[in-house]
């Protein structure tokens, strides 16, 4: 080939490239926000439980991911790394100019909004609490890793789902890589966990199964030595609600997420917004992104074509995309049930005044639980959580962890363009009124003063699942149904309730 013909050739092709580039980016007046089109192999949206172990495994194999983080990646680990409960600030919200947290005790001033660590998704009937930040919700979560019973796993999880492997293969593998292990003997005996200590001694005078410590993802030995005053105290305090303001919290941060990007193969994108996700003509995944600064200003806006998109933004926000897309129009085809079997996994916190000194700055995270699983008005498990008040206000916190009787569902709204969530209020029907039956007797067992149903007084929940349901939406491997190159790995996937645990999301939603 000649000088002359390269040169020719070189030439059709930039006309043809820049030709067909103002076709899909037509020119932008002066100050438009740019825009930049990008192809990936695979797309992976949010850096929770299911999408850092769903990058992790992929890079494993040799698959080059793209991750998508909206929120920011904090210093886990260090000192005031996050805000404190009663020391909120504008970090602590997703774009709100007030404090998102559900049943916060320490109203704020209106400030100006950040990308900061809780979303606040409205809904009719209940809103639904989702971390913004890189680790998802493992930064600000307690950790309580209980593991359902089999009986109770099969009457409200997909016929797909084998108990028997998920408990003598799967929980094990998720405990041990979180390093999920009970609160110590020595920690539980110390003065800072006095509380921790009469909620077992209420529990066994109410006449429930007895309190036992839960497998937590806690370096014990750190809250040690900060016990002996040799680390600034921040779990053995019990000020975790935000994130823990030092080392000794296995989360996802420290864990899974720097163990993928070891690998070489992981692309971590922070404060990428996704907008909508749609299929193209060609079949391939295309997912529009706002790129932000932390003020929540559009700095670019970015459309990625990938072959897979696996949707791990937590059961909220995966919904959400979801039924936009199918109200959009955007996907055909997706299965009916898009949006619906959503549920709170039972969340029931209770705030009691009781007659005996608990202490103050009580210890955390929250750490031992009565597990009333055969009881005749219905399953419940009733977990204590220390908090930081700095004086001895006799405060009691618990969660407790039911069945819901029912199920809200996300709808589409083409009026707004934006899915939204309806959750009646008989979905959680006689199952919660039987629970909170159970934890004001723990109450009356110490002698309680006040009951203070937090739930019912913001009605919230931390722990939404459901929405694109296994069996309805997915196959057991998370595989939209009919979507070939689409994926759903996160709290979706569940209808609702984990069976009165936590949702252990780690490899058992990464296998």
């Amino acid at each position: 080939m000649t000088t002359r013909q390269l040169n020719r050739r070189d030439v059709l092709k930039g006309s043809i490239g820049a030709f067909a580039a103002s076709l899909v980016l037509p020119r932008l007046p002066a100050g438009a926000t740019p825009v930049r089109h990008e192809r990936r192999r695979v797309v992976v949206i949010g850096t929770g439980f299911g999408g850092s172990v769903t990058a992790l495994r992929l890079a494993e194999r040799g698959v080059q991911v793209t991750l998508i983080e909206r929120g920011l990646r904090w210093p886990s680990g260090q000192r005031d790394a996050f805000p404190t409960m009663f020391k909120p600030d504008r970090r602590v919200s997703w774009l709100s100019e007030t404090n998102t947290a559900a049943g916060n005790l320490i109203p704020s001033q209106p400030w100006k909004p950040y990308t900061g660590l809780l979303e606040r998704v409205k809904g009719n009937g209940i809103d639904a609490v989702c971390a913004a930040a890189v680790g998802g919700g493992s930064l600000p979560y307690h950790g309580m890793s209980v593991q359902p019973r089999g009986d109770l796993f099969n009457r409200v999880m997909p016929g797909e789902l084998d108990y028997e492997e998920l408990d003598t293969r799967w929980y094990p593998y998720a405990r041990a890589n979180l390093g999920a292990t009970p609160i110590p003997d020595d920690v539980l005996a110390s003065p800072h966990y006095l509380s921790s200590r009469r909620f077992a001694e209420y529990v066994k005078r109410a006449g429930l199964p007895d309190a036992h410590g839960v497998p937590m993802p806690i370096d014990w030995d750190v809250v040690r030595r900060e016990i002996a005053g040799e680390l600034p105290p921040s779990i053995s305090t019990g000020d975790v609600i935000y994130g823990v303001n030092g080392p000794g919290k296995r989360s996802l941060d420290t864990s899974y997420i720097p163990k993928a990007e070891a690998t070489g193969k992981v692309e971590l994108l922070t404060l990428h917004r996704v907008n909508t996700i749609s299929r193209n003509q060609d079949g391939k995944w295309q997912v529009t992104i706002e790129r932000l600064n932390t003020d929540g200003v559009v700095l670019e806006h970015v459309i990625f074509t990938s072959d897979a998109l696996f949707l791990c933004a937590g059961s909220p926000n995966t919904t959400k995309l979801l039924v936009r897309a199918q109200g959009r129009g955007d996907i055909s085809d997706l299965p009916d049930g898009v949006g619906e079997w959503w549920s709170t996994n039972g969340d029931l916190i209770t705030t009691q005044i009781v007659s005996d000194p608990m202490g103050a700055m009580q210890g955390g995270p929250a750490n031992m639980a009565s597990l009333d699983w055969d009881n005749p008005e219905g399953p419940v498990s009733i977990i204590f959580a220390g908090i930081p008040i700095p004086v001895d206000a006799h405060v009691m916190e618990t969660i407790g962890i039911f069945i819901p009787d029912g199920h809200g569902r996300f709808t589409y709204d083409g009026a707004t363009d934006q899915a939204t969530l309806t959750f009646p209020p008989e979905a959680h029907g006689p199952s919660m009124a039987a629970a909170r039956r159970r934890v004001d007797r723990i109450g009356k067992a110490g002698g309680s003063l006040t009951s203070l149903d937090m739930t019912a007084k913001d009605p919230t929940t931390f722990h939404a699942l459901g929405g694109a349901v296994i069996g309805k939406v997915c196959d057991a491997y998370g595989r939209v149904l009919g979507q070939p190159g689409l994926y759903v790995n996160d709290g979706a996937l569940f209808p609702g309730s984990t069976a009165c645990a936590k949702p252990v999301s780690d490899d058992l939603r990464g296998r």
